[in-house]
């Protein structure tokens, strides 16, 4: 039983070293190696600031046997000059390294955060569903500066105290290698400390990594939405969140300060024991004439030059375990596939008319949990379609699936004839225009928000009068003009400084720039008062002329002039037919309709 267990203890740790080995590597494949010439400039300097420090130690020999013993004032005056040189060439070479791996850190960084960044937006909407802002956030700040840390960590703690540790013992050797014997009977119990050490650090950084991001999501959204805090007076409420979760930091951070500071006791410990075995043991060969007091001394100096780079590099196998387990979280993301792909041959989209048609439409979130079903619908080019019913029957899902923010899981939905899995994703996107009841605006000038419509390739290029033309047809020219700064006003996170129909109209603005043959329109009026709808209902109007709309809306008399109702209950299109045709069904429909015309009677 013992044996089983240990032996699947050590399987573990084996996977544990081999992924541990492959990170590694991935890191320095995809993000070090680039820099490889600077890094070997770097490591080149690091090592003469080694070997400058073990021949200052070196020194120490002639200094006490020539110097001091034999009272030679020359010997001492070269040996002075040479050691003011060394710290002056060991002070300048640690600045241009410095200025080298400071270089390489920040491209470094800002390459994988990059890398991450660009990743995540390319991922469908189902992963934005189910990861918080926060968690990304974190992942992409805190965890892509650990993972530098082990690329610029190798060369000042790794390189550099290796090479100082082989160059000092190197020295040790020379001198008297029985005392280095003495040394080594005790790293067997150091190694063993430090293990045990390794693993429990590694453990408590994966709950302390973990936290930190929840840490990240909760006060970003508590900063998103502080009116709500505010609104209902739950500021002590979110702040003892924050401080619960702040108190659990700090308890996993002591641990891990506790599990990483328990290395020091032990080594010092060692360290003691070293010292005093080192000094009977030299006392002993000095006596017998075996050693002098200058090599006795240089013998000493080298190793307390190497403790330090010791203890440095056994300390960062320990930092190195925390860096893993972020680089983990980190190629979690990067390696995670959209679950929406182009196929290899997809095609873009040219001179479409717009015609759109479901086929046995399914849909669902999670397997068993029906969405959609079997959605049948033809919308001609340029037609309008209205979809209504209760909240959560589906409609937003069906406005979903055209642009391809997610995928039907089975039947087809075609554009002008073309199943869209065969269309390219930006293609297609291109294509449509999208307002919805959730007004998404950038914290930038009026002007830009605009402008953002025309995407990538005409952003830069748009000009003031295609801006003034789209803002006038979303009737928001003359509430931009009455602005100190008119277009070039800041309108804050979200749009913050607009009203709400100011915001509408901009993103209706946005939607004409872009000036895309398929329009949809999900709940784009249900929250504005009466006069703003009435001004966002006529932008909406202009911007629905020649286009092949599909609106969603709760307020069935903006839609009355649709072509086509589509009634949606609990994913199934139940009736179907224009405004007057539905009245007469007397059906669901109607009842809706005439429940809505007696409220707003009343």
């Amino acid at each position: 039983m013992w044996f089983k267990k240990k032996n699947k203890e050590q399987t573990k740790k084996n996977k544990e070293q081999t992924l541990n080995l492959k990170i590694l590597k991935r890191i320095w494949s995809e993000h070090t190696k680039k820099y490889i010439w600077a890094l070997i400039g770097a490591m080149a300097i690091t090592s003469l600031t080694a070997l400058t420090e073990a021949y200052s130690v070196s020194l120490l020999k002639p200094i006490f046997d020539n110097g001091f013993i034999d009272k030679d004032s020359k010997v001492l005056l070269v040996l002075c000059v040479q050691i003011i040189a060394l710290y002056f060439l060991k002070g300048w070479l640690y600045f241009v390294q410095t200025l080298i791996l400071s270089h390489i850190s920040t491209k470094t960084v800002q390459a994988i955060q990059q890398k991450v960044f660009t990743h995540l937006i390319s991922l469908d909407m189902a992963y934005f569903n189910k990861t918080s802002s926060g968690q990304m956030l974190a992942r992409i700040i805190n965890d892509c500066n650990a993972i530098t840390n082990i690329a610029i960590n190798f060369i000042t703690h790794i390189f550099k105290d290796l090479i100082t540790f082989v160059a000092m013992f190197g020295l040790m050797i020379y001198y008297s290698w029985q005392m280095c014997l003495v040394i080594f009977f005790f790293f067997p119990i150091g190694a063993v400390a430090i293990g045990i050490i390794n693993k429990k650090v590694k453990l408590i950084s994966k709950t302390d990594t973990q936290k930190s991001a929840d840490f990240v999501n909760q006060i970003s959204e508590s900063l998103q939405n502080v009116k709500i805090i505010k609104s209902y007076c739950m500021e002590k409420f979110e702040e003892s969140r924050i401080k619960k979760i702040l108190g659990y930091m700090f308890d996993l951070s002591m641990k891990r300060v506790k599990s990483t500071a328990v290395a020091t006791p032990v080594i010092e410990s060692l360290s003691g024991f070293i010292m005093a075995g080192i000094i009977i043991f030299g006392g002993w060969q000095i006596s017998k004439g075996y050693l002098t007091t200058g090599g006795f001394v240089t013998f000493l100096g080298a190793w307390v030059s190497v403790y330090k780079p010791l203890k440095s590099l056994i300390n960062f196998r320990v930092q190195l375990q925390t860096a893993i387990v972020s680089a983990e979280r980190v190629y979690e993301i990067i390696d995670t596939k959209p679950s929406i792909q182009d196929e290899p041959d997809a095609i873009d989209l040219s001179n479409i008319k717009g015609n759109i048609e479901f086929k046995n439409v399914c849909f669902e979130y999670e397997n068993g949990k029906p969405i959609l079903k079997n959605i049948n619908m033809t919308i001609p080019a340029g037609k309008t379609i209205a979809l209504v019913g209760a909240s959560g029957g589906g409609k937003t899902t069906i406005v979903n699936l055209i642009p391809r923010f997610f995928e039907a899981t089975s039947g087809q939905i075609f554009i002008d004839g073309i199943d869209i899995k065969h269309i390219s994703q930006k293609s297609l996107r291109q294509n449509t225009s999208l307002v919805s009841q959730e007004v998404i605006l950038f914290d930038d000038t009026i002007k830009n928000n605009i402008a953002y419509g025309k995407g990538e390739n005409g952003f830069d290029n748009v000009s003031d009068e295609e801006i003034i033309s789209a803002s006038k047809s979303a009737n928001a020219y003359d509430f931009i003009m009455a602005m100190t700064d008119g277009y070039n006003t800041q309108i804050g996170e979200k749009g913050v400084r607009l009203s709400g129909g100011q915001k509408q109209r901009l993103s209706i603005a946005r939607a004409i720039i872009k000036n895309a043959p398929i329009l949809l329109l999900d709940e784009a009026t249900s929250a504005l008062d009466t006069e703003s709808e009435f001004e966002v209902q006529t932008a909406l109007d202009n911007l629905m002329k020649n286009r092949t709309t599909i609106v969603i809306a709760h307020r069935l008399s903006t839609i009355k002039n649709a072509d086509m109702i589509y009634v949606i209950e609990k994913g199934e299109i139940i009736e179907q037919g224009n405004h007057d045709e539905l009245i007469e069904k007397d059906g669901e429909y109607a009842k809706l309709y005439n429940m809505q015309f007696k409220r707003k009677n009343n």
